[in-house]
């Protein structure tokens, strides 16, 4: 965040007519691109993943057949077709399946294995069984109910979770089967009646039920419409599952932006609103700054893996108070941290929390300070400041990287009372805004050890300000 001058001594602009340039908007379309390449990603990696399920289910389903037709079919040379048949089907699907999981598998690849399934069962299906004893005329396979099997591969499709490739095996065994069905209506001996069977008399429609070779043109279209609809219903859930792949990844996102703000318990609540900051505004918030005491002589003198290590235990830490406050960290500034109390709702112990969580920030560091001693390390130094006053907040950023601006006054004043530590060898500096918010709020508990240093004249600011402060350990 960049400390800004107080927000009423900006100059206004003379037109508030937004525009948007060329390389904004190129920006915006490059952004498109790349969420849209990264959610290509993650949904072939969802297809890969399918596959595998699509693997499994299918061994599954070949599993259940076989012993379906071992108990039930009679023992033979015809059974042992049929088993070696569901083999064939099962090497199939082992091949697909090893091609995907070492991605040497084109997408077309998985369409075209499709196909031959459907087409091999359809043959099965309708086809007679080389060793078979009865002879069926080919009519009564295609009333036998066995064209359901179709809906099996048709099925396995979704699991893939490609919507192209579902819609292509629903097409794929729609046609299958109705060109089964052409077949054996031109086989020799091989009739359909002249009138729909809604026009035949009771005892009609049970001669034709009754005779082997009479193909229901209305019952077999039928079952391919079932297949047409079971094929668009596949489809449209698969999408769906895709769409609500792609708004889990945009929720995450916008929770993992929240979760640099906020405590854990305000970024579902935030998460789920439409618009969770609202339009730009003016309120009153308190703002705490905390920054390590010599931090740039530490630098010069430690290796930069030991300065990096320094900086995220501190900012763990501080993070961490700040939360437990029900505070926000509204930025990382190098060794600093920003954090402010009333944002994005302002509530009715802003100040009191605030001055709270500067004090456990003391605290902490003291904690941190025994171990570092005891580990021999130097002890860290931090200087915080507290002010309590209007300022200027909204959401700035993108998609991609969602922020909370707050600038005014105020956040100057809370950065300069943080560089007064120093000056005054002080743990903490405070405003007086602050101390008479605290006391508004009736937590007079939390300034307990505040010294009053009157008026201070800040870097920067031509009125000088009220400061308390609070000596360092040792040196009050």
């Amino acid at each position: 965040m960049t400390l800004l001058p107080s927000i009423d001594s900006q100059t206004e602009p003379k037109a508030n007519v937004p525009t948007i340039s060329l390389e904004a908007i190129q920006a915006a379309t490059s952004l498109s691109k790349r969420r849209r390449f990264r959610l290509s990603a993650m949904l072939a990696r969802a297809e890969r993943e399918g596959a595998r399920l699509q693997y499994w289910a299918r061994s599954a389903a070949l599993v259940a057949i076989a012993l379906f037709f071992l108990a039930f079919a009679k023992w033979g040379a015809a059974l042992v077709f049929t088993l070696s048949s569901l083999g064939l089907f099962y090497i199939i699907g082992l091949v697909n399946y090893r091609l995907v999981k070492r991605r040497l598998s084109p997408p077309w690849l998985s369409a075209v294995i499709g196909t031959l399934d459907i087409v091999l069962l359809t043959f099965l299906i309708v086809g007679r069984n080389p060793f078979g004893t009865d002879i069926i005329p080919p009519a009564m396979h295609l009333r036998e109910g066995t064209f359901a099997y179709l809906l099996i591969f048709v099925s396995l499709g979704a699991l893939t979770l490609s919507p192209r490739l579902a819609l292509w095996l629903g097409l794929s065994a729609a046609l299958s089967w109705t060109a089964a069905i052409v077949w054996v209506i031109s086989r020799p001996g091989t009739y359909i009646a002249s009138k729909i069977r809604s026009d035949m008399e009771l005892v009609d429609r049970l001669h034709f039920a009754q005779d082997p070779n009479y193909v229901d043109i209305i019952a077999q279209s039928a079952n391919v419409v079932l297949i047409l609809i079971i094929t668009g219903i596949l489809a449209i859930v698969v999408s769906r599952s895709r769409r609500l792949a792609d708004d889990y990844i945009a929720a995450e996102r916008s929770r993992i932006n929240l979760a640099r703000h906020f405590s854990p318990n305000v970024v579902d609540e935030l998460a789920s609103a439409d618009e969770p900051f609202g339009p730009v505004r003016r309120q009153e918030v308190a703002v705490v700054f905390a920054d390590i005491v010599g931090f740039t002589n530490y630098s010069e003198d430690h290796p930069a893996e030991e300065v990096f290590e320094l900086l995220r235990q501190f900012h763990r830490r501080m993070e961490q108070v700040v939360f437990d406050h029900g505070g926000t960290v509204d930025n990382y500034i190098g060794d600093c941290i920003m954090a402010t109390f009333g944002v994005p709702r302002p509530t009715e112990t802003d100040a009191t929390r605030a001055m709270r969580c500067a004090w456990a920030m003391m605290n902490s560091m003291n904690e941190w300070n025994a171990r570092r001693i005891a580990a021999g390390e130097d002890p860290i130094e931090v200087g915080i400041g507290c002010q309590y006053g209007p300022v200027v907040l909204g959401a700035v950023g993108s998609e991609r990287n969602l922020s909370i601006a707050v600038v005014g006054d105020t956040c100057n004043v809370a950065s300069r009372l943080q560089a007064l530590c120093r000056e005054l060898d002080a743990g903490i500096c405070v405003g007086a805004s602050l101390v008479k918010a605290v006391g508004r709020e009736d937590g007079i508990d939390a300034l307990s050890g505040l010294i009053d240093h009157g008026l201070v004249t800040l870097r920067g600011r031509d009125e000088p300000v009220n400061v308390w402060a609070i000596p360092r350990a040792g040196k009050a």
